[in-house]
């Protein structure tokens, strides 16, 4: 029988409606409610009525030992209560049925406890409860009585007999009141502050439950995502949220998180103002039962700390929760987020999500994800997401820094979406944010940008451009750095005035000074290579402009080799004409006079002058891409400058989009890397040592302006990706003409 307790009540009242008007009718007065010596009173209230009330109000579902002793001496205390006249057939073998059963009970309630016999036990309490169901004493009580006192009352008999079959069917009433139950549903609507959803069928942790709905359940259909809910704890109601759910084969499964408030203390109220009667282990209480919560009948207290639970008051942004697998670094968390959340707000790699360790705001970046199924019942199961996301620290605004945040959250801790913060956001002060955040990445030493090297690496047409060029804008603004930029594209020349102003930078030597090294060049003695080379006046040159630059005011001097015709005998003796010099080999000789400018200028701590390498795969190419053998030597000479140039405030910006053809000598010289969008093996194997291979798998698939960066001039102690900032808002306001 599937009758809540309402239900139960209406039988209770139809039968009692019943036992009333049968009394009545036999006995045209209502004397028989109290005369014990009346038979009527016998058969329909002592009898009849106590069998009603324990099938449907007293033991509905099970009869305990207890419950056994009570109502064997309750028949015991009946019998020997009836006069002569009411004698029963079988009043024998119910007092002996009385003895035995209230023997056993007592003897089985003194021996609890005794594990010797818990077996018997077992046996014997099974045996004793099941014989002595209300239903089935008081209906053999009740045909007994009938039978010994009636059964020569033609009238009353067949009636009473008729009856006793009903109260043992008893099928005809629940019918009925089953029917007329769902009919008022129909027309009427509930009042009732909260609405029976299902049981809690599992608990994965203090504050995460497992609830399942029946398939008749009217709430099966219905999207609860969201809904408040409160779970029947004894006494109290503890409020939750619907976190998700989950249909199949006709039943529906709910993901329930119980709410705190601002103390972390579970936010309860009294059941009574919603559920009148509510009692453990009767049917009053629905064991750890789940109803829907209406949260304006609560006192104003409870609402307010339900209002202003974060999950509650945040729930739009809810990601999912910690999941099992996590580690310090690392979380895992199940998606719980709605596709209409993720095509709002672009969630994927990069996004910034938060939640807490030890009551302390943590971001983390998600990073992976893959798919995966839990058994729901039996051989179902349900499919899933899991994500990755690395921990980034905390975010301190006053300093624009990550902190670390030791330990890692507790499993099933709820994570939500970060919203982009209300915070004012310069471009002229970072580098790039946080992905769809206001929190801003800034270079935290430029100095350490420039002595401790920097790489940008990236395929063709990804921005790498963009970001060099904003990175020497903000080494103009905030250093006194000299910057040699080594550039065969041209594109320096023609872009870096949007960026920086036009007197600060310096097109490579006049057309006179390269026709003067174009001059050097001439025929010389055929066994002597020193009176065919250029290279000697080259370096002279060299050493005259570029004390000019570093004397003037200019801050920018861009170098393209190709303009510079530098050549050398073609070999050693018998030489018979002119090699020109390859650009790596005119990039060392560059990078040499620099070195020994800072070199003469002494030790220092700050950054004096900076080499930049563009297209640095054919300027210091790798051993296995050179095109010849003098490409070698010159590489390994620039990496030497490079790698003794720090101490005199000397350092590269290494460009490049092939980082398998760089040298790797001068790539791993490099404390600050940015990290754009790359599809080579070779290049992700590098970049892995650099930003781990979670990060490494994500580069095929970076957005545009976006990298990942790390280093120590950024002060980022683990990989981070990057938005980088607009173009549009990096370049120079366009000079009006007067």
């Amino acid at each position: 029988m599937k009758l809540n307790i309402k239900q139960r009540f209406s039988v209770v009242a139809f039968y009692i409606v019943l036992i009333l008007g049968i009394g009545y009718y036999f006995s045209n007065d209502w004397q028989f409610l109290v005369d014990t010596n009346n038979n009527l009173n016998v058969v329909l209230i002592a009898t009849g009525l106590a069998l009603i009330l324990s099938v449907y109000i007293t033991e509905p579902y099970f009869s305990k030992p207890v419950d056994v002793i009570t109502r064997w001496v309750a028949i015991f205390l009946f019998l020997i209560g009836l006069n002569s006249k009411q004698c029963l057939s079988l009043t024998p073998y119910w007092f002996i049925a009385c003895a035995v059963f209230t023997g056993l009970g007592l003897l089985l309630i003194f021996l609890h406890g005794f594990k010797k016999f818990e077996k018997q036990q077992r046996i014997a309490v099974d045996f004793i409860c099941k014989i002595s169901r209300p239903e089935i004493v008081f209906t053999l009580l009740y045909f007994d009585i009938v039978v010994s006192l009636f059964r020569y009352n033609q009238k009353e008999y067949p009636i009473l007999i008729g009856f006793g079959f009903l109260l043992a069917i008893n099928k005809p009433i629940v019918w009925l009141v089953n029917f007329i139950s769902s009919q008022l549903k129909n027309i009427t609507s509930t009042t009732d502050a909260s609405k029976f959803i299902g049981q809690v069928i599992g608990h994965e942790s203090t504050d995460l439950y497992k609830v399942e709905l029946q398939t008749d359940n009217p709430f099966r259909q219905k999207e609860l995502k969201g809904s408040l809910v409160y779970l029947e704890n004894i006494t109290n109601g503890v409020a939750g949220i619907v976190l998700s759910e989950q249909i199949l084969l006709g039943k529906k499964w709910l993901e329930i998180l119980s709410l705190r408030d601002k103390n972390q203390n579970l936010i309860s109220f009294n059941l009574k103002t919603l559920m009148p009667l509510t009692c453990e282990k009767s049917i009053f209480s629905k064991t750890n039962a789940v109803y829907l919560l209406n949260i304006d009948s609560l006192e104003e207290e409870v609402r307010n700390a339900i209002n202003t639970n974060k999950v509650k008051n945040n729930f739009k942004n809810l990601i999912g929760n910690v999941w099992e697998g996590s580690t310090i670094n690392k979380i895992k968390f199940n998606k719980l987020f709605s596709d209409e959340l993720q095509k709002k707000r672009g969630i994927g790699e990069g996004s910034i999500i938060q939640t807490e360790i030890a009551n302390e705001e943590v971001l983390y970046q998600i990073i992976d994800a893959r798919t995966d199924e839990e058994s729901l019942e039996f051989k179902d199961t349900h499919g899933f997401t899991i994500g990755t996301a690395q921990k980034l620290g905390k975010y301190i605004t006053a300093s624009n820094e990550l902190n670390t945040v030791k330990w890692l959250p507790e499993i099933y801790t709820p994570i939500f979406l970060l919203d982009p913060l209300n915070i004012p956001y310069n471009s002229n002060q970072f580098i790039g944010k946080l992905p769809n955040t206001n929190y801003g990445i800034p270079i935290k030493n430029y100095h350490e940008l420039v002595t401790h090297n920097t790489a940008i690496l990236g395929i063709l047409g990804i921005g790498k451009s963009c970001l060099t060029f904003e990175l020497l804008q903000k080494l103009v603004t905030n250093t006194n750095v000299k910057i040699f930029c080594i550039d065969l594209t041209y594109q320096y020349a023609s872009e870096l005035p949007k960026y920086v102003t036009q007197h600060l930078v310096q097109e490579d030597f006049s057309t006179a000074v390269r026709a003067e090294i174009k001059s050097a060049i001439k025929p010389g003695n055929a066994d002597n290579s020193n009176t065919w080379e250029n290279i000697k006046k080259y370096r002279a040159i060299l050493d005259r402009e570029l004390d000019t630059f570093i004397g003037g005011a200019g801050r920018i001097l861009t170098i393209n080799p190709d303009w510079h015709n530098v050549e050398k005998a073609n070999a050693e003796y018998r030489i018979t004409h002119n090699a020109p010099l390859s650009a790596a080999e005119k990039t060392r000789i560059i990078t040499e006079q620099i070195f020994i400018k800072a070199k003469n200028l002494g030790e220092t701590q700050d950054a004096r002058f900076l080499i930049v390498f563009e297209e640095a795969h054919s300027l210091v190419p790798e051993w296995n891409s050179i095109a010849n053998e003098g490409d070698k030597n010159a590489t390994n000479g620039t990496a030497k400058v490079i790698l003794q140039g720090r101490k005199y405030g000397l350092g590269s910006l290494v460009i490049t989009q092939r980082t398998a053809n760089i040298s790797k000598s001068i790539l791993n010289q490099c404390n600050t890397i940015f990290a754009m969008r790359v599809f080579d093996d070779t290049g992700k194997q590098f970049l892995e040592n650099y930003i781990g291979s979670d990060y490494s798998n994500l580069l095929p698939t970076l957005e545009e302006r976006h990298c990942i960066a790390i280093g120590k001039a950024l002060k980022l102690k683990q990989p981070v990706i990057i938005e980088l900032n607009d173009m549009n808002k990096i370049i120079l306001p366009p000079v009006v003409a007067i």
